[in-house]
C-alpha cells in the first residue's frame, strides 16, 4: 500500500473486504496536485456507502433501519473533500492545458454525486428533514459543477429539412390525449406527471417553440402564476417542484416581485403560516400595508389636508414618470377604479432605508405623531415643504431641550445641530432664517464654527458683532481662542483698524480682561495694534503718565519700524520733538532721562550728548534744558513746562496756572484757581442774568420743565390760581398756534395744557387744521414757504382771540385743503375714508361755535349718495334743519323719499325697541303693557289647567308677543326645548324680522309645532340681519352648552369687535366641543343632531365671509378658517382664497364676494384672471405671478408685459442707447422666459417682433444694429425650435434672415477695416458682445434643420445654375463665412446657406460630392460638370507623368503612422475622394472624415451609410469589438479624425474591457491562450486610446457595479487596470479608491469564496504590497501562502522583497516561511542571514552557561560548536553566491574561530575563544602560544591588538622566536614595533635573558639607522661597532650621523 498505486490498493481492499474510509483527505489533495485520477477514484469509492458506513451491511433491506441523521452527518463530513474537488475543477477549467484533466475530474465527481442521490431515492419513497438537507447539499454541488460541462449549441433546424429532422423522433404515448388539449394544458399535464421530456418530444414533432426547455419552463411559470390567481397553492407548488425549482424560494420571489395585490396578500398569508418570512421581511410587509392604507382613496378623504409650500413638487414632475410606473403596475388608464389604488411592490420596500420609509409615511400622519419618527426624516420633510410654523415650534423646543423639562413632555423628537446641517432641504432663504433663529440662541453649525468668516456672516445676519447680548458664550476656535481674541486677530489680518477700535470700546476690552491684547508677537507684526492698545489704556487711567509714555513709544514704533522704539532711536531718526514730547511723560521727567543710571531701562535712557546734538536746531530749548553753570558743586534746577512756555504771551505762566503747585514762576496776584464760566467773580463782573419762565421751556420743547417752573415761580405765589391757570393755558394755546409748524413746540404745549388740567383738544384740532392749510397752500401757491407760514401764523393769532371773520376764512381754507388732500391720496370723494377726514372740519366748527361745515354733505347730495349723506349727518349730529336745507341738491325722486323719511324723525324714538336691547327686558315691562295683555298671572294659572300646558303657554307667548312665557314653558315637565327657543326668538325680534323668519309657516303661528327646520330658518334669517345678540341670549337661556353658542361668540368677535385672536380661541374650543357632540351622538340620541349643527355652522362661516366689509376683514377670516375646511361641506377652497387674500393685502384690489357664494374652480380662475389684469395695469408683476401660480394660469402675457415695461423704462432713462445694457436685457429676457416656462411660440414671437428691418445708419452703429438684429432672430429661432414638431419652414426663414445679418455684418467690418479713419474697437474689458451671446444659441447643431436632404447634391446650386442674389461685396462675405463654417465642420449649415441664396461655393460642392461618392448616392457620371472636370483633369495629370510609380493607396484620413487600411489601387472611389480632398480649400477635415469612414465601412463589410449614420461612439465601439490584432491602431486613427470627447472614449474603453473580461470568464467566444498578465497588457493598450488615463480609471471603477454577481475574476482585472491608469497619472484619490475597493472585494467575496488565485492576481497585479498586507494575512491564515512562491509570478522582483518584509514585520518567529521564501526566490543573502542567525543562536546557547559547566559536558559542547560551524560555513557560502563579500568574510573568520575552539577542545586545551568580550581579548591573545591562533581570534572579533606588546611577551620575555617567524610571514615588522618594544624594555628593566632576546630581535630590523640607534640606546656597543665598520652600512651611517 505504501509503494504501490491507488489501483492496487483498491484491488486489495476489494479482495480482503477492507473498508476504504481510511484514506485521509490530504492524500486526495496530493492526488489532485499530482494529477493522479486513480487516487481520486479510490477516494470517491471509499465514500460511496454514505447510507451504510459498514461495508458488511450492504443488503438493501437493512437500509430502511439506517438513521437519517447519520446520513446527514456523513454528507457534512464529506463536504471538505467535495469543496476541494470543486476548487480543483474550477482552477483546472480556467487553464487551457488542464482542460482534459478538468473534464475527467468533473466526470468522476458528477458520477459519484448522481449515484448517491439515485441510491437515496431508490431506497426511500419520502425524505425526512435530515435526508432532505443531505440531498440539498449534494444537489448544490451538482448545480455548481454542471456549469463546467461542455455546452453544445442548439442546432438550427432548417424548415426545408423538417421532415428529415422529425423522421426518427419516436411517437409519444400521450400524443392522442395531448392533441386535444391546448398548449398550456399539455404543459401543465406533463409537468404534474413528470413527463417534461415526453412533452418536449411532442412539441418537437409539431415544431412548436415549447420543444426548448427554456420556453416550456416559461409557460410553466405562467401556469403557476395563473394558479396563484385562483388561490390554488397546491397545484402551483407541485408545478414548481416538478420543474426543479425550490418552491419556497419561488413563492417568496413571486410574493415580493408581483404587482398583483391579491396574489401578494394570498401568498403572504400562506407563507406566514409556514413561518417562511424573516423578521425583516415581516416588517417590510407590515410597512407596505401601512403605506397602502395611508395612501388609499378612503383613508385620504379622512386625513387632514396639510398645507404645502407653493413651490413644492409640481404635477408635471409627477406625470413625467407616471406612464412608466403604470406600465409596470399594469394600470389601465381607462379603469376609473384604479385611480385611488396605490400599489407598492414588496421588493421596492426592501430597498428603502428607514429614513425613506419614514419620509413616505410622514405626509399622511397627524402632527401629534411626529415625535415617534426620526429627527432626520421629520426635519427633511418639514424643510422640504417649507413648513415654517412647525419648524419654529420644533426649534423652540430644541432650544429648551437642555432645561429641566422632561423629555416625555416634548412634542417633537430630539433635534441635533448635525441633523439640521445634513438634512435641511429647503431653499437658501429659509435655511438662513432657521440658522438665524438658532444663532440668536447661541446655536451654530459646526461648519460655521470652524470657518470664522462664515461665523461672522451668521452673526451679521442676527445683529452684528456688536450687540447687547452676543450669543458667543461657548465659542472656542481650533486654537483655543475665545471669540474676542479671534475677532481681534481677524481685524488685524484684514487691516480693520477703525472697526477694531470701535469693537474694543463696545465691549470695554483691555489687557486686564482680554490677555490676547498683550501678545508681543502681535505687537511686533502689527505696530499700529500696540499703539491702539496703549492709547486705549491712557483713556482708562488718565492719571498715570507711564501709560502715555508707553503709547508714545508705540507711536514711535510705527514711525521707526526698523528699530526698537526708544527715545534714543527717535533722536537718531530725526524725530527730536517727538522724543522731547515723550520724555515729558517718562518717569522722572527730562532729568531722569538724561541721567546715566544703569538700572533704568534702555527705552527711556538717552545719552545727554546725543540729546544736545539733536537740540541744535532749537537753541533756546537747548539752553533751557542744558544751562551753563560755572560752579561745579551747584546742581541745575529742574526744567518744567512753565519754563518752556514763558516766552509765549497768551500762556504767560507768571499770571496763569497759579492754581498749579508746579508753577514756580507765578507771582503773588496770579489766579489761584482754574477759571470757568460759572465762577462767581466772573459772573458778577461780566454776566447778564436772565430769569427763564415756562414759555422759554415750551419754546424749547420741554413741557415738564415748563410745568415745574410755572409751579415754583408763579402758581405757588398766586392768590387766584384758577384764573392764573386759565391765563397761562391761553398763553400756551397762543404759543402752540404761533409755532404750529414746529412739532416739538406744539407737542410741548399740548402736554403742558394736560399737566395744567385743561383740555388740549382745541389746540390739537387747530394745529392739525393749520398743518393741512399750510400743506395745501404750499402745493397750490408759488410764494415762499416762509411767507405762507408767517401769514398763516398771523391768522392763527387772530383765531386765538376768536375773530369770526378769521374763523370763517380758515374754515374755507380747511375745506379746500381737505378736498385737496383727498385728491392727493386718490380716495373717492364720497366714501367712508373721505367722511372720516371731514370729521376734523366738524370738530373745528364745534370748537369755535360756528355753523357746521356742509361741504361734504353738499357733495354727497350732488352725487345722489343718500347713504353717506345720512351716515355723515347722523354721525356728527347735524341739526335737522341744516340737513333738510341740503336736500335740494338731490335728484327729485330722492328728494321726495328723504323728505318723507325726515318728516318721521320724531316718531323714531317711539318705535319698537332694537333687537339688541330686547334681551334686557324684564318682567316688569310686561306689567306696563296692560292694554296688550290682560293679566300675566291669569295666564300662568290657566296654563296649569291645559292638557299640554307648555304647548298652550307657547301659543300664548306668540299671541301676546311675550318672550318670558316661552322661558317659563321650557321649565314645565315634558317641554321640548327647541319649540321654546323658536318662540322666544320670534317674540323677541322686530315684527319685520319675525315675519321674514316665519314666512314659510302655513296656518296659525299659535298652533304651529316648532322643529329644527323652523330653528334653521330663524337661525339663517337672524344671522342675515346680523341679529346675533338675540341668538346668543336665546341659546344661553335654552342651550347653554351648545357648540353653536361658541360659534356665535366667534361671529361677534370677528364681525363687531374685530378681535381675531380671541375668535381663534373660540373656534378651537368649538372644534373640541363639536367632536365631543359627534362622539356622544353615536351612543345617545341628541336633542340637536350633529349633522344639523354642522349644516348651521357651514352657513354661518359662509355668511361671515360674505358680510365682510373690507378686504382686511376678509383676509383675517380666511386665515382663521384655514384648517377647518371639513366644516365647509361644499364651500369655497379656503386655503386658496386665504393665499389670494394675503397676496392682495397691500393692494387696492378686492376679491369679489360673489366667488364665495358660487365657488367653483372655473369661477376662481375667472376671478384670478380679472385680478391679474388689474395687477398688470398697476405694474405689480411679482404679485401677478403669484396669483397666476395659485390659479394655475399661464403667465406668458404677464412675463412679456413685464419685460416690455422694463424695456420702456430703459428707453425712458436713456440706458437703452448703451450696447451693454441691451445685451444684458436680451439675456435677461431669455433667462426670464426659461425661468417662468412660457410657451416657445410666445417667446419666439416676442423676439421676432423686437427684430425689425434695420435702416442704414453709420457704419459702426449699423454694425451694432445688425448684430443686435442677428441676436434677436437667433433667440427667436432657438425658442421656435423647442416646439414639439418644429416648424421647419419658419426656422429656415429665420435662419435666412440671420444669415443676411451675418453677411451685412461681415461687409461692414471689411469696410471699416479698409477705411483708416475708423479705428477698430476691440473689447479688452471682457464684456459680452451680441455675437458672443448669439453663438450660445447657434442653429448649427439643430436636428430639425440638419436633415439628410441638405447633404444631397440634388438641389445644390451648381456653377451654371447659381443666381447671384447678392452684390459682389455680399458674395465675398458669404464666401468667407461659408469657408469658416466648413472649417468648423458645419456642413449642413453651409449647404443650407448655399441653397437659401442660390449661391455656388466650390468647397461646399466638393464636400457634398465626396459624401455622395462615398455613400453611393451618385456615381462619377452623376456629378456636377465642374466636379467631373476636376476629376478628369487629375486623371490626365497622372497619365502625363508615367515616370512616377503607382502609389500605394493610403488613407488621407489618418496620419502617416495611423493608416487605417491598405486598399487595393483599383478602388476608384478612394482615388476620387482623395482627388476631391486635395482640391478642397475649406472643409478638408470633413472630406478626410468621409474618406476615413468609407475605408472603415469597406473594412467592416457594411455600407458607408450605415457607418455614417451611426455616431462616432457607435463606430468606435464596433472597431474595438472587432477583436483584430491592430484594432488599437485603427481606433487611434479613427479618433484622430473624429475628435470624440475623452469622457466618451473612456466610457467605450471601459465597456469593451468589461465585455471581454466577462466573455472570457463565461467561456464564450474564442478565448486566447493568454496569461492574466498578458491579457492585462492587451487591455492596457486599449486604455492608451484615451488621453486622460484618470478618466479611464474612473470609468473602470464605475463598471464594477455592473459586473454580474460572482464574476470575481472580471472585477479583479478591472481593479488592476484602474490602478494602472491611476498610477500612470499619479491620481492619489483614484489609487485610494482602488485600494478600498480591493479591500472590500477581498473581505466580502474572495475570502469567503476561497478565491486564493484571484487574491494573488489582485496583489501582484497592483503591486501595492505594503498597503495590501491583509492578503498576506489571509493566505497565511488559510495555509495558501505558498501560492505566492510560484514561478514567473513576480517578473519585477518586488514581490520577494515584500514577502520577506512581511515575514520580518508580521511573522518574526516563522523562520520556516522565511527560509522557504528565500530558497524559492534564490535569495542567497537572506539565506545567509538565516544561517548566520542560527549559528549565533548556537553560540548564545553556549554563552548562556558558565564555560566551566560547558566543559564538563564536552560532548554536548562539541556538538553545539559543530552545528554552529556547519551553519557558518553555509552562511559564508550563501553570502558568496550573492556577492556579499564583507558578510562572507565575516562568517569565514568566525568559522576559523570555531574550528580553532574545537581543535583546542580535541587537544585537551580549555582556553575559551568564543563569546569573548573585548576587554578579555588582549589577555587571550597574549596567552595563545602560536601567532596564527592569535591572528584567527583577532580577525574573528575584528580586533586590532597591540602587536608590540604581544611580541614583547612572546619573544623578549619568553624567547619564542618561532612566534616571530610566523608573525614575519604574515605581517610586516614595522619600525614602530621595534621602537615600542625598545621603550617597554627601557621601562621595565628586563632580565639578562630578555636583554639577549632584545639584542637578537634587533637583528630583524631592516632599518639600519633605527637598528644603530636602538643598539646605541641599549649600549650594545659591539653591534654599534660592527655596523660602523661594515662597508655596506658604515658609510651610510656616517653620512647620516654627520648630517
Amino acid at each position: 500500500m505504501i509503494h504501490g498505486s491507488a489501483s492496487i490498493v483498491d484491488s486489495l481492499c476489494h479482495l480482503n473486504g477492507w473498508e476504504r474510509c481510511s484514506i485521509p483527505i490530504h492524500a486526495l489533495e496530493a492526488g489532485i496536485e499530482n494529477r493522479q485520477l486513480d487516487t481520486v477514484d479510490f477516494f470517491l469509492k471509499s465514500k460511496e456507502n454514505l447510507l451504510n458506513p459498514s461495508s458488511k451491511s450492504s443488503v438493501p433491506d437493512q437500509l430502511d433501519d439506517f438513521p437519517s441523521h447519520l446520513y446527514l452527518r456523513n454528507v457534512e463530513k464529506l463536504t471538505p473533500a467535495l469543496d476541494l474537488l470543486c476548487s480543483a475543477i474550477r482552477e483546472s477549467d480556467s487553464e487551457t492545458q488542464s482542460k482534459h484533466f478538468s473534464e475527467q475530474l468533473l466526470n468522476l465527481t458528477l458520477s459519484f454525486l448522481n449515484k448517491q442521490i439515485k441510491e437515496l431515492f431508490v431506497h426511500n419513497e419520502e425524505l425526512d428533514e435530515h435526508l432532505q438537507k443531505g440531498v440539498n447539499i449534494l444537489t448544490s454541488y451538482i448545480n455548481e459543477l454542471r456549469t463546467f460541462m461542455i455546452k453544445f449549441p442548439w442546432k438550427i433546424i432548417d424548415t426545408g429539412d423538417e421532415y428529415d429532422v422529425n423522421e426518427n423522433v419516436p411517437k409519444v404515448r400521450e400524443s392522442n390525449i395531448w392533441e386535444k388539449l391546448s398548449v398550456e394544458e399539455v404543459i401543465a399535464n406533463a409537468i404534474l406527471n413528470n413527463k417534461i421530456p415526453e412533452a418536449q418530444t411532442f412539441f418537437r414533432i409539431s415544431n412548436h417553440s415549447a420543444q426548448r426547455l427554456e420556453e416550456l419552463i416559461r409557460i410553466g411559470l405562467n401556469l403557476v402564476f395563473d394558479n396563484l390567481k385562483k388561490n390554488n397553492i397546491k397545484e402551483a407548488s407541485e408545478l414548481l417542484k416538478n420543474m426543479g425549482f425550490d418552491v419556497k424560494d419561488q413563492l417568496l420571489k413571486i410574493c415580493f416581485y408581483t404587482t398583483d395585490t391579491n396574489i401578494r396578500d394570498f401568498l403572504v398569508e400562506i407563507l406566514k403560516e409556514k413561518n417562511y418570512f424573516s423578521e425583516n421581511e415581516k416588517r417590510t410587509i407590515d410597512f407596505v400595508h401601512q403605506v397602502e392604507k395611508f395612501y388609499s382613496g378612503h383613508f385620504q378623504e379622512n386625513m387632514q389636508i396639510q398645507s404645502f409650500a407653493r413651490y413644492w413638487i409640481k404635477e408635471r414632475d409627477f406625470f413625467k414618470h407616471k406612464s412608466v410606473l403604470d406600465s409596470l403596475l399594469k394600470y389601465d388608464p381607462k379603469d376609473k377604479f384604479n385611480k385611488q389604488d396605490h400599489r407598492v411592490v414588496l421588493n421596492w420596500a426592501q430597498w428603502w432605508t428607514q429614513l425613506t420609509q419614514e419620509s413616505i409615511l410622514l405626509p399622511r400622519i397627524s402632527p401629534e405623531e411626529y415625535k415617534s419618527y426620526s429627527p432626520e426624516a421629520l426635519w427633511s420633510y418639514l424643510t422640504a415643504r417649507h413648513d415654517w410654523s412647525s419648524i419654529i415650534l420644533w426649534i423652540g423646543e430644541f432650544q429648551t431641550q437642555n432645561s429641566c423639562a422632561s423629555l416625555e413632555q416634548n412634542r417633537w423628537p430630539l433635534l441635533t445641530v448635525d441633523v439640521i446641517d445634513r438634512h435641511t432641504c429647503c431653499n437658501s432663504y429659509m435655511r438662513n432664517e432657521i440658522l438665524d433663529q438658532l444663532a440668536r440662541n447661541g446655536i451654530f453649525l459646526k461648519s460655521e464654527r470652524e470657518d470664522f468668516e462664515l461665523f461672522l456672516r451668521r452673526l451679521n445676519r442676527i445683529g452684528g458683532v456688536m450687540q447687547d447680548a452676543l450669543p458667543i458664550q461657548n465659542y472656542r476656535s481650533k486654537e483655543g481662542w475665545d471669540f474676542h481674541s479671534h475677532f481681534i486677530l481677524y481685524c488685524l489680518e484684514h487691516g480693520l483698524q477703525y472697526l477694531l477700535y470701535v469693537y474694543l470700546d463696545c465691549y470695554k476690552l483691555s489687557p486686564s480682561n482680554c490677555p490676547f491684547l498683550e501678545k508681543k508677537e502681535l505687537h511686533e507684526a502689527y505696530p499700529w495694534f500696540e499703539f491702539l492698545v496703549q492709547c486705549r489704556q491712557v483713556s482708562s487711567n488718565l492719571t498715570d503718565p507711564k501709560l502715555i509714555f508707553q503709547a508714545s513709544l508705540a507711536n514711535a514704533q510705527i514711525l521707526i519700524p526698523s528699530n526698537q522704539a526708544s527715545i534714543s532711536s527717535m533722536l537718531l531718526e530725526g524725530h527730536t520733538l517727538l522724543a522731547l514730547a515723550t520724555t515729558m511723560y517718562a518717569p522722572g521727567g527730562v532729568s531722569q532721562v538724561v541721567q546715566n543710571d544703569e538700572n533704568e531701562t534702555c527705552l527711556k535712557k538717552v545719552d545727554p550728548q546725543l540729546l544736545k546734538m539733536a537740540l541744535t536746531p532749537y537753541p533756546k530749548l537747548k539752553t533751557a534744558l542744558f544751562p551753563q553753570y560755572t560752579a561745579s558743586n551747584v546742581l541745575p534746577p529742574d526744567i518744567t513746562l512753565y519754563h518752556l512756555i514763558q516766552s509765549l504771551l497768551p500762556f504767560d505762566p507768571s499770571r496763569l496756572f497759579g492754581w498749579q503747585s508746579a508753577n514756580t514762576l507765578a507771582i503773588g496776584d496770579a489766579v489761584s484757581h482754574l477759571p470757568h464760566f460759572s465762577s462767581p467773580d466772573l459772573v458778577n463782573k461780566y454776566a447778564i442774568v436772565e430769569r427763564l419762565n415756562f414759555s422759554y421751556y415750551l419754546q424749547h420743547g420741554r413741557p415738564s420743565f415748563a410745568f415745574g417752573t410755572f409751579l415754583v415761580q408763579e402758581l405757588t405765589k398766586s392768590k387766584t390760581p384758577k384764573q392764573l391757570i386759565q391765563q397761562v393755558g391761553s398763553e400756551a394755546y397762543v404759543l402752540g398756534l404761533s409755532s404750529f409748524y414746529i412739532p416739538s413746540v406744539g407737542a410741548a404745549c399740548v402736554c403742558f395744557l394736560e399737566l395744567l388740567g385743561l383740555d388740549s383738544l382745541k389746540l390739537r384740532v387747530d394745529m392739525k387744521v393749520a398743518s393741512i392749510i399750510l400743506s395745501y397752500k404750499c402745493r397750490n401757491e408759488d410764494a415762499q414757504y416762509s411767507c405762507i407760514r408767517e401769514s398763516l401764523a398771523e391768522k392763527l393769532s387772530k383765531l386765538a382771540v376768536g375773530e369770526k371773520a378769521t374763523i370763517e376764512e380758515l374754515l374755507i381754507l380747511l375745506e379746500e385743503g381737505i378736498w385737496n388732500s383727498i385728491q392727493q391720496q386718490e380716495i373717492k370723494r364720497i366714501s367712508s375714508e373721505s367722511s372720516s377726514q371731514w370729521a376734523l372740519a366738524v370738530q373745528f366748527c364745534r370748537l369755535h361755535n360756528v355753523k357746521l361745515s356742509t361741504s361734504y354733505l353738499r357733495e354727497c347730495a350732488k352725487a345722489n349718495d343718500w347713504l353717506q349723506f345720512i351716515i355723515h349727518s347722523q354721525l356728527h349730529n347735524y341739526h335737522p334743519e341744516e340737513v333738510k336745507s341740503l336736500l335740494q341738491y338731490f335728484s327729485p325722486v330722492l328728494q321726495d323719499h328723504l323728505r318723507l323719511a325726515f318728516e318721521n324723525l320724531t316718531s323714531v324714538s317711539n318705535s319698537r325697541m332694537d333687537s339688541d336691547q330686547v334681551c334686557s327686558r324684564a318682567p316688569q315691562e310686561l306689567q306696563r303693557n296692560k292694554e296688550e295683555m290682560a293679566d300675566f298671572f291669569e295666564v300662568l294659572l290657566r296654563c296649569s289647567e291645559e292638557p299640554n300646558s307648555w304647548c298652550w303657554l307657547l301659543a300664548e307667548a306668540v299671541k301676546q308677543q311675550a318672550p318670558i312665557l316661552s322661558v317659563l314653558a321650557s321649565c314645565l315637565q315634558d317641554a321640548s326645548t327647541i319649540p321654546c327657543l323658536c318662540v322666544w326668538i320670534i317674540t323677541s325680534v322686530e315684527d319685520s324680522v319675525a315675519a321674514e323668519a316665519t314666512e314659510h309657516i302655513r296656518g296659525s303661528m299659535e298652533e304651529h309645532m316648532w322643529d329644527l327646520q323652523d330653528l334653521s330658518v330663524i337661525w339663517r334669517t337672524l344671522l342675515t340681519k346680523q341679529k346675533s345678540k338675540t341668538l346668543i341670549r336665546g341659546f344661553q337661556l335654552f342651550f347653554k352648552d351648545s357648540p353653536l353658542l361658541l360659534m356665535m361668540e366667534m361671529y361677534e368677535l370677528c364681525m363687531f369687535f374685530k378681535n381675531y385672536k380671541e375668535a381663534e380661541a373660540k373656534l378651537l374650543e368649538f372644534q373640541k366641543s363639536f367632536e365631543t357632540v359627534e362622539t356622544a351622538a353615536r351612543r345617545v340620541h341628541a336633542t340637536i343632531p350633529a349633522p344639523w349643527l354642522k349644516e348651521q355652522v357651514c352657513f354661518l362661516l359662509k355668511l361671515m365671509l360674505q358680510q365682510c366689509g373690507t378686504q382686511y376683514e376678509l383676509g383675517k377670516l380666511l386665515q382663521l378658517f384655514v384648517g377647518i375646511e371639513k366644516l365647509f361641506s361644499d364651500g369655497p377652497d379656503v386655503k386658496k382664497l386665504c393665499v389670494l387674500s394675503q397676496i392682495l393685502k397691500d393692494t387696492s384690489i378686492a376679491i369679489n364676494h360673489g366667488i364665495i357664494s358660487g365657488y367653483s374652480l372655473e369661477n376662481f380662475q375667472h376671478e384670478c384672471r380679472s385680478i391679474l389684469e388689474k395687477l398688470e395695469t398697476e405694474g405689480q408683476f411679482a404679485l401677478a405671478r403669484r396669483v397666476a401660480e395659485l390659479a394655475e394660469l399661464p403667465v406668458d402675457n404677464l412675463v412679456i408685459e413685464e419685460i416690455t415695461r422694463e424695456m420702456q423704462t430703459l428707453k425712458h432713462t436713456g440706458q437703452w442707447s448703451l450696447k451693454q445694457a441691451r445685451i444684458d436685457f436680451w439675456k435677461k429676457c431669455h433667462e426670464s422666459f426659461q425661468k417662468n416656462s412660457i410657451s416657445s411660440r410666445a417667446a419666439s414671437s416676442f423676439f421676432s417682433a423686437q427684430a425689425p428691418e434695420a435702416p442704414e445708419p453709420p457704419a459702426e452703429e449699423g454694425r451694432s444694429r445688425v448684430e443686435e438684429r442677428q441676436l434677436l432672430l437667433t433667440l427667436a429661432a432657438h425658442w421656435l425650435a423647442q416646439e414639439g414638431l418644429g416648424p421647419v419652414d419658419e426656422l429656415e426663414e429665420l435662419e435666412k434672415q440671420i444669415w443676411l445679418c451675418r453677411i451685412t455684418q461681415r461687409t461692414l467690418r471689411e469696410k471699416q477695416e479698409t477705411e483708416p479713419r475708423f479705428s477698430q474697437h476691440i473689447s479688452t474689458s471682457g464684456e459680452l458682445s451680441f455675437d458672443s451671446v448669439a453663438s450660445k444659441f447657434s442653429l448649427s447643431m439643430l436636428a430639425a434643420l440638419n436633415t439628410s436632404k441638405y447633404l444631397e447634391i440634388n438641389g445644390l446650386p451648381s456653377k451654371e445654375t447659381c443666381e447671384n442674389r447678392l452684390d459682389w461685396k455680399g458674395q465675398e462675405s458669404l464666401d468667407f463665412l461659408i469657408g469658416r463654417l466648413l472649417d468648423d465642420g458645419c456642413v449642413h449649415e453651409a449647404s443650407r446657406v448655399c441653397r437659401y441664396f442660390h449661391f455656388y461655393n466650390q468647397d461646399v460642392a466638393l464636400v457634398l460630392h465626396c459624401r455622395a461618392l462615398a455613400s453611393g448616392e451618385a456615381s462619377v457620371d452623376d456629378l456636377h460638370p465642374e466636379i467631373h472636370a476636376l476629376l478628369q483633369s487629375a486623371e490626365q495629370l497622372e497619365e502625363e507623368e508615367p515616370g512616377i510609380p503607382l502609389r500605394k493607396v493610403q488613407s488621407t484620413s489618418s496620419l502617416d503612422s495611423q493608416s487605417f487600411v491598405m486598399l487595393p489601387p483599383c478602388d476608384e472611389v478612394v482615388t476620387n475622394l482623395e482627388t476631391l480632398t486635395s482640391k478642397c480649400l475649406h472643409g478638408k477635415s470633413y472630406c478626410r472624415q468621409v474618406l476615413c469612414l468609407y475605408e472603415l465601412a469597406k473594412e467592416l463589410g457594411c455600407p458607408y451609410t450605415d457607418v455614417a449614420a451611426q455616431d462616432g461612439e457607435a463606430v468606435l465601439r464596433a472597431v474595438l469589438a472587432s477583436q483584430r490584432p491592430d484594432r488599437c491602431k485603427r481606433a487611434q486613427a479613427f479618433l484622430s479624425t473624429q475628435g470624440l470627447e475623452p469622457d466618451t472614449v473612456a466610457e467605450l474603453v471601459a465597456e469593451e474591457v468589461t465585455r471581454e473580461l466577462l466573455t472570457a470568464s463565461e467561456g464564450t467566444g474564442q478565448k486566447q491562450m493568454f496569461t492574466p498578465a498578458e491579457e492585462s497588457q492587451t487591455f492596457l493598450q486599449l486604455t492608451t486610446l484615451c488621453q486622460d488615463r484618470t478618466l479611464v480609471g474612473m470609468k473602470l471603477l464605475d463598471k464594477i457595479s455592473s459586473v454580474p454577481h460572482g464574476e470575481l475574476s472580471c472585477t479583479t482585472e478591472l481593479l488592476i487596470l484602474a490602478h494602472h491608469c491611476f498610477t500612470l497619472t499619479c491620481h492619489m484619490e483614484g489609487i485610494i479608491r482602488v485600494l478600498q475597493a480591493a479591500r472590500l472585494l477581498t473581505d466580502k467575496h474572495l475570502a469567503p469564496n476561497e478565491e486564493y488565485g484571484l487574491m494573488v492576481r489582485l496583489l501582484t497585479g497592483m503591486g501595492r504590497y505594503n498597503e495590501m498586507t491583509y492578503i498576506f494575512d489571509l493566505l497565511h491564515k488559510k495555509h495558501y501562502f505558498e501560492v505566492l512562491m510560484r514561478k514567473k509570478l513576480d517578473p519585477s522582483g518586488t514581490l520577494k522583497t515584500a514577502l520577506l518584509d512581511y515575514i520580518k514585520r508580521c511573522r518574526p518567529g516563522d523562520s520556516e516561511k522565511h527560509n522557504m521564501i528565500a530558497l524559492c526566490f534564490s535569495m542567497c543573502r537572506e539565506i545567509g542571514e538565516n544561517h548566520e542567525a542560527a549559528a549565533c543562536i548556537q553560540l548564545k546557547l553556549i554563552e548562556s552557561q558558565p564555560w566551566e559547566d560547558s566543559l564538563k559536558d564536552g560532548h554536548h559542547l562539541k556538538q553545539l560548536l559543530l552545528k554552529a560551524l556547519t551553519l557558518m560555513l553555509d552562511a559564508a557560502e550563501s553570502y558568496a553566491k550573492d556577492s556579499c563579500v564583507r558578510q562572507a568574510l565575516h562568517c569565514h573568520r568566525l568559522t576559523k574561530l570555531i574550528t580553532l575552539q574545537i581543535h583546542f577542545l580535541n587537544t585537551g586545551q580549555n582556553t575559551m575563544l568564543i563569546n569573548l568580550g573585548r576587554h578579555r581579548l588582549m589577555d587571550c591573545l597574549i596567552a595563545l602560544p602560536r601567532f596564527y591562533q592569535a591572528s584567527i581570534v583577532a580577525e574573528a572579533y575584528d580586533f586590532v591588538p597591540d602587536w608590540a606588546e604581544i611580541l614583547y611577551q612572546q619573544v623578549i620575555l619568553k624567547g619564542d622566536f618561532n612566534y616571530l617567524e610566523e608573525f614575519k610571514q604574515q605581517r610586516l615588522l614595522r619600525s614602530s614595533i621595534f621602537e615600542e618594544i625598545s621603550t617597554k624594555c627601557k621601562r621595565q628593566q628586563p632580565a639578562d635573558t630578555a636583554v639577549k632576546n632584545l639584542k637578537k630581535l634587533l637583528t630583524y630590523c631592516e632599518d639600519v639607522y633605527l637598528y644603530y640607534t636602538l643598539a646605541y640606546e641599549h649600549k650594545f656597543y659591539d653591534i654599534v661597532n660592527v655596523l660602523l665598520k661594515d662597508p655596506q652600512t658604515g658609510c651610510c651611517l656616517k653620512d647620516m650621523l654627520a648630517g
